[in-house]
């Protein structure tokens, strides 16, 4: 932004810091920086499916052998004898395996919105699946590593579980959604039985898990009678591009976040979570910081989760809450947030019944309503989800100004309604949002045509005052007043839509419905438009030519020289610096926001010609106290008065 402050410093430093208020708010809440690596104490092999560390050579299938090198062998499964199950409910199609009893393959297809609207998700053919017999579109969220709903009783065999090697016998009732999975454990000396149950239009399902003593004596869950963890969703999918194509705003669309002690916190995926501070002085100098363990002190555990750019998923104890959390702070982890679970003993006879209520679907408010009233727990006390978190709106991650947020995706599938693509419906959204801010957007255009009609007045209080810096100031303030124009005038837009930008950001990227919607030559709005990527070159690789955002600058350009008056060389430096900034900021944004600023930039051009063209200024009369340097320099503005003052002569 170009506008006249009081003085030209006062200028050029209110332009720097709103673009980099701009840029440091961005980067804060959308991209924020990776956390310091952990030291390599004792380093543990890396998840299933993550890339392989080039520092370490060390096998990872080899370490997870290593680690259960002790427990009880277990028999081999033969292919005939794995049972696989295949279930569908009216938005979800999901595979389960008798083999470690678990959610193999996670779908979301294309399905009808509670208001009859359509839910397209699978908009590219290459989401087109066959699943039980059937070609169906659909985007898997398991990103192959299924979900494992599973205890592991050793810590240093996680993301391992034993229990994914045992057969579980197995049966599937199809009247009631239910999937059910039994097997001894390890030791032989308790049973575990497992419980899925879905619901035919729910986003949510409920999850039981029961262990029973078999023995005489009493037991301990884990073997080396300490904490037992439960490992539900790994990281959650879909993955959009190679990972070696990723940059910090990709990594940071997946992530893991658990609420504890009445607070929620998130963490990129693959990163430690260890902190500046954790490592300071050596503080974690001989600790073991792969894995880290948060207990409540006063709140226990309310849900934990893992999310991706789209969706979520989270899973939510209903009854006994776990102790704490544990985390896997090593490099490429996609291990997602572990419960945990103080010391379990069970006595003769003895069992444990555990709850739970877990949610997969868009990252969206809407999402986590129910469908079906009776299974609503604020309606229905008697609900089978009763105990349902009242915080799970918070496991959307989507910054501060969600509400704004909400707000602007509920305008945009309105107008998707009457106007069936997204790319026009951003265009109308535009147009409305100026319209709304009409009469703060006049303000603005008539001091900027003010400012450019006392600019040469300005110029020569500059050059009159230029050695006494705060008579300058006080002249140029006299000037202003005499004309009733306020120079900061045309700062309150600007500020206003910062919050909004915001949140226009996460409404445009993180916003299902525009992933894979085109637009004219825009493939998909919520990413770059690129049009073409050029081989790699020399010490910056590929690069992405993208149209939208040169043609945003341009017109960030026009916009600049139709409202910037001064003449300082500082001042005209920064109105040529800014569009480089916004090159930067926009240049691999989603195209959505870049469309949507280019709009806004357009309408505020057209606004400002048509203020210069047809609204006229209120001009002040000149002050007849005397003739100070002030009135001198606004006689000079004048057309005719200095032809005037020869005529008298």
């Amino acid at each position: 932004m170009q506008n006249d402050t009081n003085n030209r410093q006062g200028r050029l430093f209110l332009a720097l810091f709103l673009s980099l208020a701009i840029w440091m708010g961005i980067n804060y809440f959308f991209f924020p920086p990776q956390p310091p690596k952990p030291k390599a104490v004792n380093e543990s092999p890396k998840t299933e499916g993550s890339e392989k560390d080039k520092t370490t050579t060390t096998d990872p299938k080899a370490e997870i052998k290593k680690a259960n090198a002790e427990l009880p062998k277990l028999k081999p499964v033969k292919p005939e004898e794995e049972k696989t199950f295949a279930l569908k409910t009216d938005s979800f199609l999901v595979r389960f395996s008798s083999l470690g009893g678990r959610i193999t393959e996670y779908y979301i297809k294309d399905h009808k919105e509670p208001d009859g609207s359509e839910f397209v998700i699978a908009k590219n053919p290459k989401f087109q699946i066959e699943f039980d017999g059937q070609t169906e579109k659909a985007v898997e969220l398991t990103r192959g590593q299924g979900f494992d709903f599973n205890i592991i009783e050793d810590k240093d065999t996680i993301p391992f579980s034993a229990y994914n090697l045992v057969n579980f016998s197995s049966n599937y009732n199809a009247e009631t959604k239910t999937v059910t999975f039994e097997a001894p454990s390890l030791d032989g000396k308790f049973t575990i039985q497992k419980k899925f149950q879905f619901f035919p239009s729910e986003n949510y399902f409920k999850f039981h898990l029961t262990l029973k003593n078999r023995t005489s004596e009493t037991i301990h869950i884990s073997p080396t009678k300490s904490d037992v963890y439960f490992r539900s969703f790994s990281s959650l999918g879909p993955i959009l591009k190679k990972k070696e194509d990723f940059n910090d705003r990709d990594n940071a669309h997946y992530f893991r976040y658990y609420y504890l002690d009445g607070s929620f916190k998130d963490h990129v995926d693959g990163t430690t979570t260890q902190g500046f501070f954790d490592n300071l002085f050596g503080s974690n100098e001989g600790k073991d910081t792969r894995y880290e363990i948060k207990k409540g002190s006063n709140d226990k555990v309310d849900f934990v989760g893992t999310g991706s750019r789209y969706f979520i998923g989270v899973i939510d104890p209903l009854d006994d809450k776990p102790a704490g959390v544990l985390l896997d702070n090593r490099k490429g982890n996609e291990t997602g947030v572990l419960l945990v679970y103080d010391n379990w003993k069970l006595g003769p006879g003895e069992e444990v019944n555990l709850d739970y209520a877990a949610y997969v679907g868009v990252r969206e408010l809407d999402g986590t309503a129910f469908r079906d009233s009776k299974l609503d727990p604020k309606i229905n006390k008697d609900s089978v989800f009763a105990g349902l978190s009242e915080s799970l709106d918070k496991s959307f991650n989507q910054g501060i100004t969600t509400p704004l947020r909400n707000g602007i995706v509920w305008i945009l599938k309105k107008i998707y309604l009457v106007i069936p693509n997204y790319g026009w419906a951003i265009v109308i959204f535009a147009i409305l949002f100026k319209l709304a801010f009409y009469p703060l957007n006049k303000k603005q255009a008539e001091s900027m045509k003010k400012m450019q009609e006392l600019s040469p007045q300005i110029k020569l209080i500059n050059e009159k005052y230029a050695d006494d810096p705060k008579l300058k100031q006080e002249k140029t303030i006299e000037l202003y007043k005499k004309n009733g124009t306020n120079p900061m005038a045309g700062c309150l837009p600007m500020l206003i839509q910062i919050p909004i930008f915001i949140a226009l950001y996460t409404a445009f990227s993180d916003t299902v419905d525009l992933w894979n919607s085109p637009f004219l030559w825009i493939k998909d709005l919520s990413e770059p438009d690129t049009v073409f990527t050029t081989p790699k070159l020399a010490f910056i690789g590929a690069l992405a030519i993208n149209i939208l955002p040169l043609i945003m600058v341009a017109t960030q350009v026009v916009q600049s020289k139709m409202t910037t008056v001064s003449t300082d060389p500082n001042q005209k430096m920064m109105m040529y610096m800014m569009p480089v900034i916004m090159l930067y900021f926009f240049w691999s944004m989603p195209a959505g926001v870049t469309m949507y600023w280019t709009m806004q930039n357009i309408l505020s051009i057209a606004q400002q010609v048509y203020t210069n063209k047809f609204v006229k200024s209120d001009d002040k009369k000149p002050n007849p106290s005397g003739p100070t340097p002030a009135n001198n320099a606004s006689a000079v503005a004048r057309p005719g008065f200095r032809n005037q003052n020869k005529k008298k002569k």
